[in-house]
């Protein structure tokens, strides 16, 4: 329901704008006075005036040129064509790995590897296919959410199309320059589709054409009173906040207080319908319009969980993160398992919320990627949930998403990926590596990979501490608060305690050089303890940022910014601090 709704009222906007742009281009047919030359050079110079924004231009030309033959064309057109080359593209890299498929043996590592590489492509197409599938639709937030939403949506292609070539690795280099070609076209193109949404503003300026939040919401002017207006001293004792409605606020006391009544109960000792994760998610109902709630109660459960797209709004709690586990041990160097197949639970769906469990990868540091937790949704909320494992833990993949009063703990790149997403409240803890020759530690590993992605990594009001097996040689392992997985990484760390292991540092560049370091981005804003000390923080030779952030960019970076809370994590039963904890 979530899902379909906030897809749709995205589309919308293609729509909604389109129709303004009718009107424009109707009037540039009228003012070439009866020159079809005059009017198709009006629409090239659309189409340049639309690619100068982009940073693949003649990509741009070639798929939006075609559009301009038509002399009554509008923005939606441009639109479709923009989001129609970049499914043509991802097309191109799926059947790349169809084909390389046909010639791989049996049983190798890389074929395992090209078939994840496929099933990637497929999620980037279903995607795709998605965007341009939904029209219409009367419920419409402000044009600037509905903008991010559409960049969360296409960016999540060149999300897919990263994690494949990452998962091909070095597996094979023959297999990697084959598909390079490929998965670079898919992000170009997608980048550039990127740039024109985000422009979409300033293209109706071109136009004289100024859109207003008021006419396409149809409010009338009523505004009603925002989350960015709430106030932390507006959050009552029972500890949920007042703008949640009186709906949610009974369920989430309801779960508190163990009266809930859930659509299906797990429990291991027969007391519930089913007894496993998976059974249960069996018994999700095709079309389900409401949340579905899942209760698991008390038990370590060996079971490796996929909740797939076809089930949006799963609400799932247990017993406590200690008490409710889901346990596994897949990994790159035991099972063969990477990023995108390792995760002990994997969540596709959009709407989840996970709520007092614990997520766990045992298969330990000599694994390798080994995920504990992969969250490839939009709108995806988790609280009170335990996230432990040891390299690349809490896989963030892609969309908006929202941890608050969580443990996450490991040891390399432990909290990373390609997602818009605050992790908030939270324990954040280095753990102690078996490996004698591990001597570095990286928390986070943001991936975002061209200028137009909206992901970032944002840690706010958290604790960053050793384990306490860590703590009395936490200074023999050099520990990091983050470095750049890729091109444009982006991560802040935002009202945090940073315990004095941390180096002084800060961060550092991927090869421990300067690799990834020109665009990178990694924020700090009135952090407090030992760790947090600015003075000898690195300035990059090739650019970047690292250090102090000053208010105004820190604000970007909060959840009234970075989640457009309004449109769906109000309705998540999930408390949090809409702006700084301090003001």
């Amino acid at each position: 329901m979530v899902a379909k709704k906030v897809l749709i009222s995205g589309i919308s906007l293609i729509l909604v704008v389109g129709v303004a742009i009718g009107a424009v281009a109707v009037v540039i047919h009228n003012n070439a006075k009866k020159s079809g030359n005059e009017s198709l050079s009006a629409q090239m110079k659309f189409v340049t005036q639309m690619c100068n924004y982009t940073d693949h231009q003649t990509e741009c030309q070639q798929a939006l040129s075609p559009v301009a033959q038509n002399n009554s064309a509008n923005f939606k057109d441009y639109m479709k064509a923009a989001l129609l080359a970049v499914s043509d593209e991802a097309k191109k890299s799926f059947n790349m790995t169809e084909s390389l498929l046909v010639d791989a043996k049996n049983g190798t590592r890389v074929k395992k590897s090209i078939e994840e590489c496929k099933d990637l492509m497929k999620e980037a197409l279903a995607e795709l296919q998605a965007m341009v599938s939904y029209v219409g639709d009367a419920e419409l937030h402000t044009m600037k959410d509905r903008v991010l939403e559409l960049k969360i949506w296409i960016g999540s292609v060149i999300s897919y199309a990263g994690t494949c070539m990452d998962v091909i690795g070095d597996d094979d280099p023959k297999v990697l320059e084959t598909l390079k070609g490929p998965m670079d076209n898919t992000t170009a193109i997608t980048d550039n589709a990127l740039a024109i949404v985000g422009e979409i503003s300033n293209i109706l300026g071109m136009f004289g054409i100024k859109l207003n939040d008021k006419a396409i919401t149809g409010n009338g002017g009523n505004s009603r009173r925002l989350l960015g207006e709430t106030l932390e001293e507006d959050i009552p004792k029972d500890g949920y906040p007042s703008w949640m409605s009186h709906g949610d606020r009974k369920l989430m006391a309801l779960q508190d207080n163990g009266r809930i009544r859930p659509n299906v109960v797990v429990a291991q000792d027969g007391s519930g319908q089913f007894r496993t994760i998976n059974d249960a998610l069996k018994a999700y109902p095709r079309g389900n319009n409401g949340r579905f709630v899942i209760y698991v109660k008390k038990g370590v459960y060996k079971e490796t969980v996929n909740v797939d797209k076809t089930m949006a709004n799963i609400y799932m709690y247990g017993d406590g993160p200690r008490a409710t586990i889901i346990t596994g041990n897949k990994g790159e160097a035991t099972t063969g398992d990477k990023i995108s197949t390792s995760g002990t639970f994997q969540v596709y769906a959009n709407g989840f919320i996970g709520r007092s469990m614990g997520f766990t990868n045992t298969a330990g540091p000599e694994a390798r990627p080994a995920v504990a937790l992969r969250t490839s949704g939009d709108m995806i909320a988790i609280f009170n949930c335990r996230i432990s494992g040891y390299q690349d833990t809490l896989y963030m993949n892609i969309g908006r998403q929202f941890f608050r009063n969580c443990v996450i703990s490991g040891h390399v790149d432990y909290i990373f990926g390609d997602a818009r997403v605050v992790i908030q409240n939270s324990l954040i803890i280095v753990r102690k590596s078996s490996l004698t020759n591990q001597n570095q530690a990286f928390i986070t590993a943001p991936g975002q990979q061209t200028a137009h992605e909206v992901g970032a990594t944002v840690l706010h009001n958290c604790r960053i501490v050793p384990e306490q097996a860590l703590a009395p040689t936490r200074f023999e392992v050099r520990t990091y608060l983050g470095r750049p997985w890729k091109t444009y990484a982006r991560a802040a760390f935002m009202e945090c305690t940073i315990g004095d292991f941390i180096r002084p540092e800060g961060v550092i560049a991927w090869d421990g050089k300067d690799f990834n370091t020109e665009h990178s981005f990694f924020g700090e804003f009135k952090n407090r303890g030992p760790g947090a000390n600015l003075s000898k923080r690195v300035k990059w030779a090739k650019g970047g940022f690292t250090g102090e952030m000053d208010r105004n960019t820190a604000a970007k970076f909060t959840v009234n910014s970075m989640l457009t809370p309004d449109t769906w994590l109000k309705s998540a039963t999930v408390p949090y601090l809409p702006a700084f904890a301090s003001a």
